[in-house]
């Protein structure tokens, strides 16, 4: 932006005796121009004149005041109108823009002779962490490694700064890959990696680093199981087990579109060539993660089949009419377990009905939720009795689809019937109490009318 802001200066507002003198704001203005690249004079003046509006007026004159307390202050740009702001702005108004800060470094009097010096800029993106990790990697890397900045420095303090620099660095873009639910691997800077003045045994140091980093990441989305959803979630429904294999299988394809590219190939055959004695485990974990990688988009291409299905258990669909949707869905899962090559064990099964009693029990909740029923029983207990039934036979019905499709599997789903439908049950049992009570209540109520 500074270097911009000159070039953008001098190219368009030079007088005959060189660069005009330019008030406060117009050195702002000029900065944040060029910073959004605005070139043609007609535009900067459009671009100028919105600066005038009553609230950027207003922040312009507060952050440039003496003895203000703001400091820093953002500028946003949008059809060649700027928008100003002293208040970190909310995410929604970056979308695909970036922002430029102004930053006040001096406790002086703002001036036109020291205001270049005094006001420091930089740009903000939405990403902050992507942006973060880009600065470091395209300003400060390069900064650090020029060898004339680390002139008076010993090799010892040149080399931990460099290193804990660079751990700083990978953690931000593992960090980054965690919010976009991915998990991306830190490489060695390029510098290091094709150094001939780094000696190996210190290249060897970093690149074995790297595979353990690797290897910890690399573990941690094996062990992800389907089972987890249900301990972490609350109650998920059987969606959740679609996303969850929709997600595993796009991370692992990103992990290993990761560990075929050159450089990593380079690191794993330097570390061969040096003997070390990490790279045998490292193997193995890539064969791990494609036999994952093949399991992941295996059962994902199979439980979309259901995806449908799933849709309309959660969905819209009547709850009176739910039990429509039973068959077809048994149906299909049972294909699955007969034609998939890795969704056909128990644990599996265990987890997909489990989260379709999870739809159904959150189905039937809002069909007879309590304040209806106790309303109801007020007003239409015979009703609230009639509402509870076909909850009952609802779940009821499902509980027999399966069966039935059990029987079908030849024997295969070896799985005790607590393991599968343990919560609906306990629900059955609690809509069963509150219709013996209402049944009570309507007999009750019958003997209002009897005259003896």
């Amino acid at each position: 932006a500074e270097y911009m802001g000159n070039y953008f200066l001098q190219t368009n507002f030079m007088s005959s005796n060189g660069i005009q003198e330019h008030t406060r704001e117009e050195q702002l203005m000029l900065r944040f121009a060029a910073a959004f690249g605005i070139r043609d004079e007609n535009i900067y003046e459009k671009f100028k004149k919105s600066f005038q509006t009553e609230d950027n007026n207003k922040n312009l004159t507060t952050f440039l005041a003496d003895g203000q307390d703001s400091s820093i202050m953002f500028c946003f740009s949008n059809n060649e109108q700027a928008q100003i702001f002293l208040d970190a702005p909310q995410p929604n108004l970056f979308n695909k823009r970036k922002a430029v800060v102004a930053i006040k470094v001096s406790k002086e009097p703002l001036n036109s002779t020291n205001f270049q010096k005094s006001v420091i800029y930089m740009e903000m993106t939405k990403d902050v962490l992507k942006h973060l990790y880009n600065v470091f990697q395209e300003v400060y890397i390069p900064v650090l490694q020029n060898p004339q900045n680390q002139a008076g420095w010993t090799e010892l303090v040149t080399k931990d700064l460099m290193e804990k620099f660079n751990n700083y660095l990978a953690q931000v873009y593992v960090t980054t890959g965690l919010i976009q639910g991915r998990t991306l691997l830190p490489l060695p800077p390029m510098k290091v990696t094709t150094s001939e003045t780094t000696s190996d045994k210190d290249k060897a140091h970093i690149f074995e680093g790297s595979l353990i980093l690797w290897q910890r990441q690399i573990k941690n989305v094996l062990k992800l199981e389907p089972e987890m959803v249900l301990k972490q979630h609350e109650n998920p429904n059987p969606l959740e087990e679609i996303n969850f294999w929709h997600n595993k299988m796009e991370n692992l394809n990103s992990i290993h579109s990761q560990l075929q590219s050159e450089r990593v190939k380079k690191i794993i055959k330097f570390l061969d060539q040096n003997k070390s004695t990490y790279t045998n485990p490292f193997k193995k974990l890539q064969e791990e993660v494609q036999e994952a990688r093949r399991e992941a988009n295996d059962n994902y291409k199979f439980l979309t089949t259901l995806k449908p299905l799933f849709e309309d258990l959660t969905g819209g669909y009547e709850f009176e009419s739910l039990h429509d949707l039973f068959v077809p869905i048994m149906h299909t899962i049972l294909l699955i377990w007969k034609n998939s090559k890795y969704y056909n064990k128990a644990p599996r099964l265990v987890v997909l009905i489990r989260e379709i009693c999870n739809a159904i029990i959150e189905k039937a909740r809002d069909f007879v939720s309590y304040q209806l029923i106790f309303q109801l029983l007020d007003s239409e207990p015979q009703e609230a009795c009639e509402k509870l039934q076909t909850t009952q036979d609802i779940c009821i019905k499902f509980k027999d689809a399966y069966f039935e499709y059990k029987g079908k599997a030849e024997g295969q789903w070896k799985i005790t019937n607590n393991a599968l439908f343990v919560r609906l049950d306990s629900f059955l049992e609690r809509c069963i109490d509150i219709l013996h009570l209402s049944e009570t209540i309507v007999q009750f109520l019958s003997l209002i009318h009897m005259t003896l």
